[in-house]
């Protein structure tokens, strides 16, 4: 058992609030015998990795070469993600500490990730994902279809792309977000595009408002957006 328990804790309640998405995990601990089988282990990982759609991977320390998992399964890394990733399929993935600003995560399909740290690297994505960040985001997300639900914790101050066609994102920001990055990410074009920032350099209250708010044909806004907190001048 390399994830702490109080990591292990924090994605249960996670996977509450994002309707299940790290079930397998949660599973193997409270069941560890019924699914040890299928899991590897492996401390600080420094060669490549090849990983099928049944296998689980535990490596117990940092991640510094390629990890694949072109048919999905599940990823945990106690440590820092310092290298490459490509997933595919329905994928699960844990990462306790932090994404580094070299590591890239690539995937197709179904991507299902919790990051304890930052996340300071890159992720493309082209289906449906589940992002959690615990740390701040200052790296960049390409968002997939046909949608993408990002959640960080910390501060916001990152770059968001759609990878295709601007679909569906929410996204939620606990700490700081500038008001200009999101206006930015709203002008996107998202078919919808939903957001929650906890502090901000604007008054508190609901977004857009003026000119630049955009509606449909039925007068509903295709973007809007919340800050819940103005920072003081004097403060960092």
């Amino acid at each position: 058992m390399s994830i702490p328990p109080e990591i292990q804790r924090r994605v249960a309640h996670v996977d509450v609030l994002l309707d299940h998405p790290f079930n397998q995990s949660i599973s193997h601990w409270r069941f560890p015998s019924a699914s040890e089988s299928r899991w590897s282990r492996v401390e600080n990982q420094t060669r490549p990795m090849l990983i099928g759609e049944r296998d689980a991977l535990e490596v117990d320390g940092d991640s510094d070469a390629m990890i694949s998992a072109p048919d999905g399964g599940v990823l945990h890394i106690n440590g820092d993600l310092n290298a490459g990733l490509e997933t595919g399929g329905f994928q699960e993935i844990l990462i306790c500490g932090d994404v580094s600003r070299d590591a890239k995560i690539h995937a197709d399909g179904f991507l299902h990730i919790y990051i304890g740290g930052s996340m300071n690297g890159q992720i493309v994505t082209t289906g449906s994902s589940k992002i959690w960040v615990d740390g701040d985001f200052g790296g960049s997300i390409s968002t997939g279809n046909p949608s993408t639900n990002l959640y960080v914790s910390g501060d916001f101050d990152g770059t968001i792309s759609a990878h295709d066609d601007p679909s569906l994102l929410f996204l939620c920001v606990t700490g700081y977000a500038r008001h200009d990055l999101i206006s930015a990410i709203a002008s996107i074009g998202y078919t919808v595009f939903n957001a929650s920032v906890g502090i901000s350099d604007v008054s508190p209250g609901l977004y857009p408002d003026g000119p630049e708010r955009r509606v449909t044909r039925n007068g509903k806004s295709y973007s809007r957006w919340c800050v819940l907190q103005q920072r003081k001048e004097a403060e960092p």
